[in-house]
């Protein structure tokens, strides 16, 4: 039985997972333009150094990607 509302949802939900690692990324770059460190933004995010330097290194590719060839 098709339901409009649980395929909305779905739908919703399928966004949002494909949208979030982006929006990390720009809230993990943003705090470093803010002069955050990244120990302080690993345990804001409840993560290890690490991760915070992969999506770093992440973000840092998509942003070069996006760049256009000069």
């Amino acid at each position: 039985m098709d339901d409009p509302t649980v395929e909305d949802e779905l739908t919703a939900a399928q966004a949002a997972v494909i949208e979030a690692p982006l929006w990390r990324q720009r809230a993990v770059m943003a705090a470093r333009a803010a002069g955050w460190s990244k120990y302080k933004i690993a345990a804001t995010l409840g993560v290890k150094e690490p991760t915070v330097t992969s999506i770093i290194k992440t973000a840092e590719k998509n942003a070069a990607k996006e760049k256009p060839d000069a």
